[in-house]
């Protein structure tokens, strides 16, 4: 079987018992996979969430303003530089543990040591993920109770409530939007969504770069039967000149696979995404989400908190602090295929615990 990042230079002793190798060994291997862990988690979820440490804050929007009029004896009014919104975010705790026996823990190996960490290292990444796509799907503000600070307010992106943002149209003043869409029509040529979803993320002056959809592998066929669809170069194969072909990359990293282009926006497959869903979110905007976290750096991150030895059981505890609300509110287009009125998927309602 595969070993963690941490374990490559056991792999030559993955079958030997981690009693005869040294239990200080495998600590130092298991240290480290849970740091590479931690960095991967970190690169996937800069393109969806800001870490942050504060309860709430005052989002600092773009503004549009002319010049005044003057003539030589004038003076200008002061203006409003920046607009802003509110947001406030949660933070929730979420634990593994891993068991056994004295007599097992003897005889565990270097492969079966890697096995558990791995087990424990998914269960992060998924409750991770899980937590992050509530965030986003979520078109409704609900309560988070705070022990310190009371009630907080949580909101998702842009849902048409009565938050100001600026659009690029050369607008003297914002107004509401909703990021929230559904059709009830498959992807096709006739009912393509994507370059209007497009507009909507790229009329915000938050978002910048590229534009990228993580899409539901239920989308994936649909999607290639566009006639704009350029897919990904196989290196194995070469493309006839009388084709499109995909040159240009991405360059940050993915939670999914990215599989082609169509009308300016990247497609990638994620095969997390609820079925009939995809998010759309741009490569060097401000984030849709916030990651809150908890100031103190022992608490940040996802890592072993405690080990209990009760003769003849033995137990280490691993544990996650973490929760996401609304950063940047116009920082993600949700569609819904197969539906005329959106929903949030089975499964992703706030609170999710």
């Amino acid at each position: 079987m595969t070993l963690l990042y941490g374990f490559e230079s056991l792999k030559d002793l993955a079958a030997k018992r981690v009693t005869e190798i040294g239990v200080g060994v495998v600590n130092v291997a298991i240290n480290q996979s849970v740091m590479e862990h931690n960095r991967q988690m970190t690169a996937l979820m800069g393109l969806l969430a800001k870490p942050v440490t504060d309860f709430k804050v005052t989002y600092r929007t773009p503004t549009a303003a002319r010049l005044s009029a003057l003539d030589e004896f004038g003076r200008a009014r002061p203006i409003k530089t920046v607009g802003s919104y509110d947001v406030s975010f949660p933070i929730q705790s979420g634990g593994a543990a891993w068991g056994t026996t004295r007599i097992v823990r003897e005889k565990m190996t270097v492969q079966e040591a890697s096995d558990a960490t791995s087990a424990l290292i998914t269960a992060d990444m998924r409750w991770m993920r899980d937590h992050a796509l509530a965030g986003l799907f979520n078109n409704s503000t609900w309560a988070f109770a705070d022990d310190l600070h009371g009630a907080l307010t949580i909101k998702g992106p842009a849902n048409g409530d009565s938050d100001i943002y600026l659009v690029m149209t050369g607008a003297d003043s914002g107004a509401t939007d909703d990021h929230f869409k559904a059709q009830a029509a498959a992807i096709a040529d006739a009912t393509n969504p994507f370059n209007s979803d497009y507009e909507e993320l790229t009329e915000h002056p938050e978002n910048g770069g590229e534009a990228v959809a993580l899409v539901a592998t239920s989308l994936k066929s649909s999607i290639e039967g566009l006639t704009n669809y350029v897919p990904v170069s196989d290196p194995n194969l070469q493309i006839s000149v009388t084709s499109n072909k995909l040159v240009g990359s991405l360059g940050v990293a993915l939670p999914g696979k990215l599989i082609g282009y169509v009308d300016k926006v990247w497609i990638c497959e994620w095969k997390a995404m609820p079925s009939g869903y995809y998010v759309m979110v741009s490569t060097q905007g401000e984030a849709p989400l916030a990651m809150r976290q908890h100031p103190e750096s022992s608490l940040q991150g996802f890592g072993r908190v405690a080990e209990r030895n009760d003769h003849p059981f033995f137990e280490s505890q691993w544990e996650r602090h973490a929760g996401f609300g609304a950063w940047n509110r116009v920082g993600a287009v949700i569609r819904r295929i197969g539906n005329a009125a959106y929903a949030i998927p089975t499964y992703y309602s706030v609170p999710m615990y």
